[in-house]
């Protein structure tokens, strides 16, 4: 796999505060994110980024099993929108938003309704949280270059929101291949046949991802990280896991986690150590000494 190129973000907390107004850049992106929480909005409505065109996202926190609710908006002025929605009762259920504007002041009304159907489309794919708009606009009334430079600032919102905190939109960006010998890839594997588990993992972007087409146990152990399970919870509720039966489940599409041991616990239910747990493909060495064979081999080109 080749090595993606580093990326500079610019965080500014505007009120000298990490729960306060959050602005975020990236070096280069003529894009503005201004993310704050809706205890701030007055505060908020007063700032010129606001005052401009742009596209927005409602959001309010997950609890418990919830998915967290979620409407995409925009407007030619963003606070009057913002505004309308404060006072909109049917719209209370959020209490944060994000602002996503232009430093260069060219996105237009046609741009930003192109933007609002693109996120709404990419929130229905991701299956992260409960979307509350009511129908999905499309908006393709613009020349092709412009729905070019469109995509192009997409690709660098999806890599900034999670910068924010905003997680619902990404999916892992992975085309599973078919594993050869000079593939760069690799992939690790679970298997327990009392369980009936079966499992497929890659690493990818400093993620451990779980393939589709995996099959995880429903067993909840008294050791079942409550986070995780809340996280299998929203994924049997948006459809992104399905029941085979009363013990089983199949994972529809990858999931992400943060650790190999997280992944490993998703998938049964119970505390494990997803460092002996799972094997590379093909081998019988675990992800841990696969890993520590890695670190072996970068100090040896160090000291060369």
């Amino acid at each position: 796999m080749s090595e993606q190129r580093g990326r500079s973000v610019r965080l500014f907390l505007a009120e000298g505060s990490a729960t306060g107004i959050l602005t975020a850049e990236i070096v280069n992106w003529t894009g503005h994110m201004l993310a704050a929480p809706r205890t701030r909005l007055e505060i908020a409505l007063k700032r010129d980024e606001l005052k401009k065109t742009g596209v927005y996202i409602l959001y309010s926190d997950a609890f418990g099993g919830d998915l967290p609710s979620v409407y995409v908006g925009e407007g030619d002025e963003i606070a009057s929108r913002l505004r309308s929605h404060a006072r909109d009762d049917s719209k209370d259920f959020w209490d944060r938003f994000v602002a996503i504007t232009s430093k260069d002041l060219n996105l237009t009304k046609a741009h930003v309704k192109y933007l609002e159907g693109r996120l709404i489309r990419f929130l229905l794919d991701a299956k992260k949280c409960s979307l509350m708009n009511r129908t999905e606009p499309t908006f393709e009334r613009l020349p092709e270059a412009d729905i070019s430079d469109m995509e192009s600032f997409l690709d660098e919102l999806q890599l900034l929101l999670p910068v924010v905190g905003v997680d619902f939109l990404r999916r892992p960006k992975l085309k599973v291949r078919e594993q050869r010998d000079d593939d760069t890839q690799i992939f690790f594997c679970v298997k327990n046949a009392g369980k009936g588990i079966s499992a497929k993992a890659t690493e990818i972007d400093g993620e451990f991802v779980v393939l589709a087409n995996s099959i995880g146990h429903l067993n909840e152990a008294p050791s079942f990280h409550e986070r995780i399970k809340t996280f299998r919870d929203q994924a049997l509720e948006s459809g992104r896991l399905s029941r085979i039966d009363n013990e089983h489940f199949k994972v529809l599409e990858d999931i992400a986690f943060n650790s190999p041991s997280a992944a490993a616990v998703f998938l049964f239910g119970t505390s494990r150590n997803g460092r002996t747990d799972w094997l590379v493909d093909g081998k019988n060495i675990s992800y841990g000494s696969w890993k520590d064979i890695q670190l072996e081999s970068s100090e040896r080109e160090i000291l060369i």
